[in-house]
């Protein structure tokens, strides 16, 4: 009996539970739904929907800091989703602005008859002048409180207005997934940075550390990733921006590449030799000689030879080998003391983990100078060795030593 009666008590729970679940899954039709795909954020600009609906009562009490534009995936099947004869857009943009991100998404619901959702929410750019001005802290607070949003959306700066980023796209193409799925091709170039999501930021900005955002600029249909923006510690603001070529060399720096090339020109010849990178290592080493701190960088690489227009399809001999080997390490080098001589000396900022390197290995230095590290770095000696390991030369090519 008892087990009779308990086996009825699961089935009822079943059943309840099946009951709850349907009625979750059909409370919010999708096409009755505003899907967020991406925020951007920039310094407050009414658009001429905003003064026109103004201008006719539609205005409610706010101070102008902040436009939020949201970009919206039109579900398949709502109605007028789809011309006769013409290619649709798969998404829309609206901007509200105001002092509060949380009510402009709120008042976005006076504008449309689906509920805006954030599960959704893949891409948040901000604007390079808000950048500049407005703690990040600040701009990521209501995201990074409310549950409906995952902590790994992903954190981009713009250079110019973020809201251009999401203004237009190739036929077929969602601006904001596009921005995500670039990062795909780390393995094929070294000027795509590491993907920073909301969660990844929270420790950096709560310790004052300097870190790099993607930066990502747009002409016309298209969005091109150009260098990172540098985030600094001691303000939490946009401290400046290093460029593709700047990319490059922290990149090499950090050994957080996952493939791509670099190119450089023979010495004796200024013929074209291009290495493609299979792998590359970083390790900083730091040194503490009483007050004084200094770092060594050992970068290493394995890779192929994927262009040498000196060798004019010939063998490739031991000796131009390696003088070809020896161009491209000082080509590396000459990229990564370029970028840490502007991180210095023009942005003084640490993006490349010298701080980290030296709390692992020195934590004692570290603890006295860490709450103004960004301007001890700036003065810090840093010594670099390139090593590249050559170990395909191509199928049109032999060697011979």
């Amino acid at each position: 009996m008892k087990h009779l009666l308990k086996q009825g008590s699961s089935l009822s729970l079943l059943i309840v539970a099946c009951l709850l679940l349907s009625s979750c899954w059909s409370s919010s039709p999708i096409e009755d739904v505003n899907l967020e795909a991406g925020v951007a954020l920039d310094v407050a600009e009414e658009t001429e929907t905003e003064q026109d609906l103004a201008q006719k009562g539609g205005e409610y009490p706010k101070r102008n800091k902040v436009s939020c534009t949201y970009q919206f995936l039109i579900p398949q099947g709502a109605i007028g989703s789809k011309k006769e004869g013409a290619q649709s857009k798969n998404y829309y943009n609206a901007t509200q602005t105001g002092d509060s991100i949380f009510e402009a998404v709120r008042e976005l619901s006076l504008r449309s008859n689906r509920l805006p959702i954030g599960h959704h929410l893949k891409t948040i750019v901000i604007g390079e002048e808000l950048a500049r001005t407005t703690k990040l802290s600040e701009l990521i607070e209501f995201f990074s409180r409310d549950n409906d949003i995952r902590p790994s959306v992903l954190l981009f700066i713009s250079k110019g207005k973020a809201r251009e980023v999401f203004r237009d796209s190739l036929p077929g193409q969602t601006p904001a997934f596009v921005l995500n799925g670039t990062f795909n091709n780390r393995r094929r170039i070294t000027r795509i940075w590491e993907p920073v999501s909301m969660a990844k930021v929270v420790g950096p900005l709560h310790g004052h550390t300097s870190f790099a955002l993607q930066n990502v600029v747009v002409s016309g249909k298209e969005t091109k990733f150009s260098g990172v923006a540098v985030i600094k510690g001691s303000t939490g603001k946009l401290g400046g921006f290093l460029d593709e070529a700047e990319l490059d060399g922290l990149v090499w720096l950090t050994g957080k590449g996952e493939g791509g090339s670099v190119k450089t020109y023979s010495s004796d010849n200024n013929k074209l030799v291009t290495y493609e990178i299979t792998g590359m290592d970083s390790k900083i080493k730091a040194s503490v000689n009483g007050d004084k701190i200094a770092f060594h960088v050992l970068i290493e690489s394995k890779g192929r030879i994927a262009e040498a227009y000196f060798a004019g399809g010939e063998r490739l001999v031991g000796g131009t080998i390696r003088k070809a080997r020896e161009t491209l390490e000082k080509k590396v080098q000459d990229m990564v003391k370029t970028t840490v001589r502007k991180m210095q000396h023009e942005l003084q900022a640490d993006v490349a983990g010298f701080g980290k390197s030296l709390q692992i290995q020195h934590p004692s230095v570290w603890n006295k100078v860490k709450t103004n590290w960004d301007t001890v770095f700036s003065s810090v000696p840093i010594t670099y060795e390139v090593k590249l390991n050559i170990e395909d030369y191509g199928a049109s090519s032999t060697t011979s030593d």
